[in-house]
């Protein structure tokens, strides 16, 4: 994994929000018109903003070698995924892999009291976990409750949960998890399969379609 953080002046006129993404393409060499799309993994600031990216290609891997001093030009911000979506007092906000970069972002600049925000983040293993340090920071600082879920997926079900979940529905553990989950905003960020799943298991459990908030990461 690896994080690049941009300066620059009027940040601020972007109005970009935590949970958007824009295009990125930085000026570094052959290849650099390609763009490439990375959520903000942290809440914009007026004089910077902070993208993450996993090893998944010659892409992503590119960025570790990235100089201080590149120029950037990139598109955006894009992207509904925002704190002014929401529609109730409570948030849980639901990960899997990269996907908990605009979720990470989201939890710093979102307003809630202490209890009333939950993020349930899905991995394959604790290694897995990005940015753990930041989010238990977060969780003593803010009162965030953060659930880990760590294992290989349950063989042979389309489901969001790890195997040690086999014998239960997927609606079910999410209500265990969270009982007033139906009260809730949900935001979800994950692959393709993974996030339909939880959106079933959610709508299941009770939350509203308009209270599903959602975006895939299939690039």
């Amino acid at each position: 994994m690896v994080s690049v953080y941009l300066r620059g002046r009027q940040l601020a006129r972007l109005q970009a929000s935590a949970g958007q993404f824009f295009v990125w393409r930085f000026l570094d060499g052959p290849g650099c018109s390609r763009g490439k799309p990375y959520s903000l993994s942290a809440a914009p600031r007026r004089d910077r903003l902070r993208i993450t990216a996993r090893d998944l290609g010659p892409g992503s891997r590119r960025l570790a070698t990235l100089s201080v001093g590149t120029r950037v030009v990139f598109e955006g911000p894009y992207g509904r995924m925002t704190a002014a979506v929401r529609r109730t007092r409570k948030v849980t906000l639901i990960a899997s892999g990269i996907g908990i970069t605009p979720l990470r972002a989201l939890l710093e600049e979102m307003t809630y009291a202490p209890g009333e925000a939950v993020l349930i983040y899905r991995a394959r293993g604790e290694r897995d976990l990005l940015f753990r340090p930041e989010l238990d920071m977060l969780a003593a600082r803010r009162g965030v409750r953060i659930v880990y879920l760590c294992g290989h997926r349950i063989p042979g079900r389309d489901s969001w949960l790890p195997a040690q979940y086999a014998g239960f529905a997927d609606n079910n553990v999410l209500r265990e998890i969270v009982p007033d989950i139906a009260g809730h905003d949900v935001f979800v960020c994950g692959p393709d399969g993974w996030t339909a799943a939880v959106v079933r298991a959610a709508r299941a459990a009770g939350v509203p379609h308009s209270q599903l908030h959602s975006e895939r990461f299939s690039w």
